[in-house]
């Protein structure tokens, strides 16, 4: 899935999302917060540092862990905001990456055609930045144009960054994930665990405390989704981009919960010693607490004509699901079906002349059932995502056929659906996954 631009932090920043903070506002204060107008000056920064000190010690209550270290911090425009979000992009990837991201988009049926990624996630991270914490340099910045009634909370969720970063090196931890699935989960670590301590540190303002009452989390994170419509970049953008930058606040904080209220304090520094493996440990907590794993998955195989190479690999995993589930065919079903998830791959070849794109796609689910219904809302979304299809074969085990000039086929095994899709005419069928 794409998740190198954002659930990798750009490359070492973790930002307080504006849509959260005013959400927290709304929450904290029972009416709806209002979005103030007007620049941060410097002697308002000033002020709003001066209560660093006090916010510190309440996470340290909340947390067992202590400041190691000052935390130097820094205001910044909405213009230097965006410079530092694009140096990061630049420095984690390149045209040719961010190409490779679009075409998996593009493929999955993510987005259209047209879809710029890199404008894209820097317009929305650019809206959306109130606050960030650099962990390269372990600085954090305020932006100037942070609302009044925004500002508390976004220090509080920076301020917990930089906690974490003392005692657990956020660095050395984003650097640890092997895969893109394990990449998304540590990002919901990280911004799960700083949105979790800024709504408690809100709630225990007004003595309340969000530790054995699940009912406040749920609160806290759906108040977030509301919020969302009120910033036109992000409410404009493509469902898996809006989903994709969100999943970590929101369901992180869910899965914060989970994990305080089985180990309790001890869970601040477990979910880093040992963090969660994919979205569906963060999605359902209780499979991080019983420490499932995913088996390995084979790929249907194809033997392509000379000239194809393979360009881009990885999981697709239950969050990936969820919203390709609910982009085609309903919320529903896919807060139903995805939950089933139990381990997914693609790969995507190219023609290096041509750039004719070959996706190989299998996914795992619980039972033959989920797997042969998969197969029937697969051939829905392939159906949606090309403008129609020509079926030549349909079974209860198969369906193959031609949909925008290339051929496909799909296909389940037990528990195992597959695909191929982008075949020409003249792609010889070796094998399937099992």
């Amino acid at each position: 899935m794409f998740i190198s631009l954002l659930s990798k932090r750009l490359r070492g920043l973790c930002a307080a999302p504006a849509l959260l903070a005013l959400a927290l506002g709304a929450l904290a204060l029972a009416a709806p917060a209002r979005a103030q107008e007007g620049e941060l000056t410097a002697q308002q920064s000033e002020e709003l540092f001066s209560q660093v000190d006090g916010m510190l010690a309440t996470l340290t209550e909340i947390t067992g862990l202590t400041p190691r270290k000052p935390i130097p911090r820094e205001i910044l425009t909405r213009e230097q905001i965006r410079d530092l979000i694009e140096v990061r992009i630049a420095e984690d990837s390149n045209p040719e990456k961010i190409r490779r991201e679009e075409l998996f988009l593009r493929l999955f049926g993510f987005v259209g055609d047209d879809f710029d990624l890199k404008s894209e996630v820097v317009e929305v991270l650019a809206e959306q930045a109130t606050a960030l914490y650099d962990f390269q340099t372990r600085k954090l910045y305020m932006a100037t144009w942070t609302p009044a009634d925004m500002q508390e909370f976004a220090l509080v969720h920076e301020l917990a960054h930089a906690l974490a970063d003392q005692h657990f090196n956020l660095g050395k931890f984003v650097k640890g994930a092997k895969t893109s699935e394990q990449d998304i989960a540590r990002a919901a670590v990280m911004e799960g665990q700083a949105s979790w301590l800024m709504t408690e540190y809100v709630m225990r303002q007004g003595n309340r405390s969000m530790v054995g009452n699940r009912l406040l989390a749920v609160a806290a994170s759906s108040t977030s989704k509301i919020e969302a419509d009120r910033f036109p970049v992000f409410a404009n953008a493509p469902l898996f981009l809006r989903e994709t930058m969100l999943f970590p606040y929101a369901e992180g904080l869910m899965f914060q919960q989970a994990v305080i209220d089985r180990l309790g304090e001890d869970a601040f520094a477990e979910v880093f010693r040992n963090p969660p493996a994919n979205s569906q440990h963060i999605l359902n907590p209780e499979t991080y607490l019983a420490g499932r794993q995913t088996a390995s998955l084979a790929l249907p195989a194809v033997k392509l004509p000379r000239g194809f190479r393979r360009i881009h690999e990885g999981e697709i995993g239950q969050l990936d699901h969820r919203i390709l589930l609910n982009q085609y065919v309903s919320q529903e079903v896919a807060d139903d079906l995805s939950p089933r998830w139990r381990g997914g791959r693609y790969e995507i070849h190219e023609h290096k002349k041509t750039r004719q794109a070959v996706l190989t796609y299998a996914v795992r689910w619980e039972t033959p059932e989920d797997a042969a219904r998969y197969l029937d809302l697969y051939k829905m979304i392939c159906a949606k995502k090309w403008g129609g299809v020509e079926f030549d074969k349909e079974t209860d085990t198969e369906a193959s056929g031609r949909a925008a000039g290339r051929r496909f086929r799909l296909s389940r095994n037990g528990t195992v659906f597959t695909s191929v899709e982008g075949l020409g005419d003249d792609t010889v069928k070796s094998s399937s996954a099992q």
